[in-house]
């Protein structure tokens, strides 16, 4: 079942009987279990196996009520094909949700169940900053991608950053009726304060940004953070070469046409490329790559020393 079937069916209130959500977006996931509930008119019941409420289900008693079960990762239930069968004829009035983790895609439970689950891949960057704006209602688009990327698109994370993210301001201001909220600017307090947690991916790709954007200081200054966390040299270099090659795309393009069909980019690539140009010149931008280029060439011939490639490549672009 693909989740606007889902959704069609939670409009025109014409629910299954037996639900099986599957993947990684569990906070979205969580979302519809209550959407379920809520629409059925069944008070939501979370128990562990299926087994636990199987007879249950199959007796008939006058004075037994309906409900909407909820049950994750049962791994018995996996393996007893021989109840698959009879599990819908025995539901009756209730509705059952399982939940797993991951399903194995060629086994016999995915096969037998197939238009029974659903699957909750991970949302896209653009989706989630969606999401963002009903939380923190005027953050700019730009933080709410961000902060969509810290949380590696994880919805479950960006609720609890959010939640961060609210209650310092709201300490801040002392006062809940204020309203244009600078909530972007609150969450730079939280990131620097490292309350907000900041992998060291996104530290890399805040420090490319900084060498990007010709700001020598904060670019140092994060290079020491990757020092001292042991970031691989290589990967630095390959990152600072893919994005100058990526603005020198774009800012070649100038404002043509279809920018995309012409530098080979994505729309998001060529996105993310035009907020960093315009820091440097066309030929500037040449020089910078040809000296990546340089640095990378003598890690892997043993010219220069891998850590102090990057260094190298930094002092030629930012000196």
């Amino acid at each position: 079942m693909q989740l606007f079937e889902l959704k069609n069916k939670i409009v025109t209130k014409s629910l299954d009987k037996l639900f099986i959500f599957t993947g990684p977006e569990v906070a979205i996931m969580d979302i519809y279990i209550k959407k379920i509930a809520e629409v059925s008119g069944l008070p939501l019941r979370r128990v562990d196996t299926v087994s636990n409420i199987y007879s249950k289900l199959s007796a008939k008693s006058f004075v037994s009520t309906a409900a909407c079960y909820c049950i994750r990762d049962d791994k018995e239930f996996l393996q007893a094909d021989k109840v698959w069968d009879t599990l819908e004829s025995v539901i009756g009035s209730n509705i059952v949700i399982l939940v797993y983790s991951s399903i194995d895609k060629r086994g016999k439970f995915y096969k037998h169940y197939s238009q029974n689950i659903v699957e909750f891949e991970k949302l896209t960057t653009e989706q989630l900053a969606k999401y963002i704006n009903k939380e923190l209602p005027g953050m700019s688009e730009k933080d709410r991608l961000l902060l969509a990327q810290i949380c590696d698109n994880d919805y479950s994370r960006i609720l609890l950053e959010c939640d961060k993210i609210r209650q310092y301001a709201q300490a801040l201001n002392k006062d809940a009726e204020v309203i244009n909220v600078d909530y972007g600017l609150y969450m730079s307090q939280l990131l620097r304060q490292g309350v907000i947690f900041q992998p060291a991916r996104d530290v890399v790709f805040d420090m490319v940004d900084a060498v990007l954007r010709n700001q020598p200081r904060r670019a140092w200054a994060l290079m020491q953070e990757l020092i001292e966390i042991g970031e691989p040299p290589v990967k630095i270099i390959s990152l600072l070469y893919s994005n100058f090659r990526g603005v020198l795309l774009v800012q070649s393009a100038g404002n043509s046409p279809n920018i995309s069909d012409r530098t080979g980019l994505t729309p998001w690539q060529c996105k993310l490329a035009k907020e960093k140009a315009g820091h440097f010149s066309i030929n500037k931008l040449i020089d910078c790559l040809r000296v990546i280029r340089q640095a990378e060439e003598g890690i892997k011939t043993g010219k220069i020393e891998a850590d102090q490639a990057v260094d190298y490549a930094l002092v030629h672009i930012l000196g």
